[in-house]
């Protein structure tokens, strides 16, 4: 039978896990005796007692593995921390805050029995807000980094174990989970489905967030920045040279040279805006070769809870959460 874990970062879920795993238990039930599903929960230093649940979870249900980071690491240490504790012949990444369907989930493996590797869920729609930020990152993304499937999806996607092996391999610090999957993916084959709004709580990905993944996803898979930055100084200098020519021309062979500073201030002004822009382009680069060279771990493991060997893995453990834990 194949095994299909399911990988979930978690931070501050505690309401969204319990009708996350009643509608995953209708999932397997749907596969039936295709497939066994378990679910590896990434706890991202929770506050609001996902933990506790998780920690419950863990000692009723023999399908669950529980693995509680030291502190808040981020949405991309707590994938990479799924990709390498990954057990089972299939992967399956999304989120808990019920954005991505678990329904796709039978559709995504009929696609991996037909042969493919690397299935992901394409956002077909949205009922997210800023749905016109979200259009131009992927517009623009695709324009500049030509290597990425040109496909619009996030973490919700199933990975063979094949893909998994070539993703454990990648040591960068600076992720673009996406970016990763279609680098280590010999093709990519897509579902369409609707994103949805988030059920409970607030997301973890404000606008700052957003802005740090886009800059993250730019820098990883393209060098179109930096080539930006030698083309504008290019810029600047010929129209330096022109500007100069004519200034000159115009005091040597005219009267209407017109004596004062603002023309100069203007001219030096955006001189230093140009540099200043540059500078940032390039320091950004740095600080990310910064973070490679210190060598730094992704992430610290504070506790794992495995699957003890009293708890075999078949399809009868897969009941229902007890309804005393339902939030």
């Amino acid at each position: 039978m194949t095994h299909i874990e399911v990988i979930l970062p978690i931070f501050n879920e505690v309401k969204n896990i319990p009708l996350l795993l009643e509608r995953l238990d209708k999932v397997q039930k749907e596969l039936n005796e295709q497939a066994l599903l378990t679910y590896l929960f990434i706890n991202d230093g929770s506050e609001d007692g996902s933990r506790e649940l998780l920690n419950q979870l863990h000692f009723l249900r023999k399908d669950i593995r529980v693995i509680h980071l030291l502190h808040n690491f981020g949405h991309g240490p707590a994938l990479a921390c799924g990709v390498e504790h990954f057990k089972g012949n299939i992967a399956i990444f999304m989120d808990a805050d019920l954005q991505d369907p678990p329904e796709a989930i039978p559709e995504m493996f009929e696609a991996w029995k037909k042969g493919a590797k690397t299935v992901v869920a394409e956002r077909a729609s949205r009922s997210e807000n800023n749905k016109l930020l979200f259009n131009t990152f992927y517009y623009l993304l695709h324009k500049v980094a030509p290597t990425l499937p040109p496909v619009d999806f996030g973490t919700h996607c199933l990975l063979d174990v094949s893909v998994i092996n070539r993703i454990r391999t990648l040591k960068e610090k600076t992720r673009y989970f996406p970016g990763l999957v279609g680098f280590a993916s010999p093709k990519v084959e897509a579902i369409p489905v609707h994103r949805l709004k988030r059920v409970e709580g607030n997301s973890r990905v404000g606008l700052k967030g957003l802005i740090h993944l886009a800059i993250t996803a730019f820098l990883s898979f393209s060098s179109m920045p930096v080539r930006f930055v030698s083309i504008l100084g290019l810029l600047a200098s010929v129209t330096a040279l022109i500007s100069g020519t004519v200034i000159v021309a115009i005091k040597l062979f005219t009267s209407l040279a017109i004596p004062g500073w603002a023309s100069m201030m203007s001219a030096l002004a955006f001189g230093s805006g140009i540099q200043l822009l540059c500078l940032g382009i390039i320091g950004e680069y740095i600080a990310r070769i910064y973070d490679e060279v210190k060598e730094r771990p992704l992430y610290l493991v504070e506790t794992l809870l495995e699957n003890g060997p009293h708890r075999s893995l078949s399809l009868e453990n897969s009941d229902l959460m007890p309804k005393v834990l339902r939030f």
